[in-house]
């Protein structure tokens, strides 16, 4: 990305990520709680899940964007490990407590479907993220980490959507929800695919290119 779009795609990133903190600040029913039944709020279990599903959720998207930063990787390289872990365990956190709530979905199975698959898929991918690194094996671990940082983004990609949905497409909450379910996160994975499949193009043009090499008269 060109400066100027990581500075903003880090600032939304930062700012969703930081909106949790507005769920544990606020009284009574905010923001998606207002959408739930007071039987399913009133559950310990259940907002317990969603809480750390919330705040650990959003200091992986937080964090997360920082490991795509080359230069910052390559000079401040116990940091971006030390960052990565945090990473890693939030988004792991998070992932479980997606999955452990998924099923008490308000807007019934195809949302809850919909939220637990990504809570496995981006458990599944951030795994073998971490699982690659300490195996050495760098290029998967970036492409690992590629799919879990945009499975993480679902967090910002739902609220691009959610907005189309109900104010442009004039959809019915019980309808654009278990669209919106699916919509923020699997588009997110073919844009990962796409960013995975050009910079491993890209590196199989730098190594099998020929070395250049210089004549005795040029010389």
């Amino acid at each position: 990305m060109r400066p100027l779009y990581w500075i903003v795609f880090a600032t939304f990133c930062s700012i969703v990520g930081a909106y949790p903190l507005v769920y544990l600040l606020a009284d009574g029913k905010f923001g998606v709680l207002q959408t739930k039944s007071d039987a399913l709020v009133a559950n310990v279990w259940w907002r317990l899940g969603f809480y750390v599903h919330i705040v650990s959720g959003g200091v992986a998207l937080s964090v997360g964007w920082s490991q795509f930063v080359k230069s910052w990787r390559n000079r401040c390289v116990k940091l971006h490990r030390v960052v990565g872990k945090l990473y890693v365990l939030m988004a792991c956190v998070s992932g479980l407590a997606a999955v452990s709530i998924s099923p008490l979905s308000s807007t019934g199975r195809i949302a809850g479907l919909g939220f637990g698959s990504l809570g496995v898929v981006w458990l599944c991918v951030t795994l073998q993220a971490y699982w690659s690194i300490r195996n050495r094996k760098v290029r998967l671990h970036e492409c690992m980490m590629v799919y879990s940082y945009s499975a993480c983004c679902a967090a910002v990609t739902l609220r691009l959507w959610l907005p189309l949905l109900l104010a442009v497409l004039r959809l019915d909450f019980a309808i654009a929800y278990p669209l919106v379910a699916w919509l923020c996160w699997v588009p997110n994975l073919l844009v990962a695919y796409l960013i995975n499949a050009r910079t491993l193009k890209q590196a199989q043009e730098l190594t099998s290119s020929p070395p250049v090499t210089t004549s005795n008269d040029e010389a």
